[in-house]
Parts: C-alpha cells; sequence; structure tokens
C-alpha cells in the first residue's frame, strides 16, 4: 500500500565530492504513508490498545528512546506511537504481542494455522516482502524490518519496504 518515494542524490561538501546516497521519505504514520490507527496515551484497553503500531526489527534499537528486545534477542524499535506518547500499557501490549509471534513460529506446532504463525503474521505480505528483498539481492532483509499492527486486525503486517541503499 505504501512504499516510500527515494532517489539517488550525489553529495559535494565544500567542493569535495562525498559520494552518491539514498534520500527517501520518512516511513511514519500518517493516511498518506503508513495508514494505520494513531494512538493516544488514552488508548489503553482493548479494542483501542491492539494498535495501531508501527514497529521495526532494528539492528540499532539500542541507541533509540522505545524499543525492547524480544524473548529470543530480537531488538525492536516501536516508531508508533511516538516514543514521546507511548504509555506502559501499550509498551506491553506490543511486546507481549510480538513475543506471542516469535513463540508461535518456533513452536512444534509453528504451521497450524489457528494457533501457530499465522494467527500473528500475515503471510501474503510476509512472502511479498520476502521474495522482494531476496530478488534485489538486499543483504539488509532482516537487519531493518518494518511491519504494522493495526487495530482490529491480529496480525503484524509486514512491510512497508526501504532500505535499499546496498541492494541490486
Amino acid at each position: 500500500p505504501y512504499t516510500s518515494y527515494c532517489r539517488p542524490v550525489d553529495v559535494v561538501l565544500n567542493g569535495e565530492y562525498r559520494g552518491c546516497y539514498q534520500l527517501c521519505d520518512q516511513i511514519e504514520v500518517n493516511k498518506n504513508r503508513v495508514n494505520i490507527a494513531e494512538m493516544t496515551p488514552s488508548d489503553i484497553q482493548i479494542p483501542e490498545l491492539g494498535g495501531g503500531y508501527l514497529i521495526e526489527i532494528d539492528s540499532y534499537a539500542w541507541g533509540e528512546k522505545s524499543y525492547f528486545v524480544s524473548k529470543r534477542g530480537i531488538p525492536v524499535t516501536i516508531k508508533s506511537p511516538d516514543e514521546d506518547d507511548i504509555v506502559a500499557e501499550q509498551t506491553k501490549y506490543i511486546t507481549d504481542y510480538f513475543n506471542a509471534m516469535e513463540t508461535a513460529i518456533f513452536s512444534e506446532n509453528y504451521a497450524d494455522e489457528e494457533n501457530g504463525y499465522r494467527k500473528y503474521l500475515d503471510l501474503d505480505s510476509f512472502l511479498k516482502y520476502f521474495m522482494l528483498e531476496e530478488l534485489c539481492g538486499n543483504p539488509d532483509i532482516f537487519w531493518s524490518v518494518y511491519m504494522t499492527k493495526n487495530r482490529y486486525m491480529n496480525k503484524f503486517v509486514v512491510g512497508p519496504v526501504w532500505d535499499f541503499d546496498i541492494a541490486f
């Protein structure tokens, strides 16, 4: 539904060429970008507590203010709700939900359609994401992965895609 606009930019600083960089729109919750419910600090009961979350599996999460590390050691940054607005109940909810997905993925019944990973992960978005990243030869494929969990939806949707600076 949304892919950030990017373009290559040649950078010259003080008359010296510094290289070609990729300049992209910021990924953020907005009706014209990542179109999910925007949460407020008062959203602490279901169904409002159920979303919209924008998270990033992020190898640099430790440098962020709002992040968690899953039970299996995956660093995850919470991009929305914003780090200044998120409350403890929201952090706990999304951390627990991510851990439940992770537990289902590594369970003996991972393939069970009702209680395995499909209960938590939108398979269609994951497969499209994975195929695109593989096609592009992107070594950042699981270094930085955005996912959303919208209100009234029980699954993480993978995307939007981004970070193709060292792809192809």
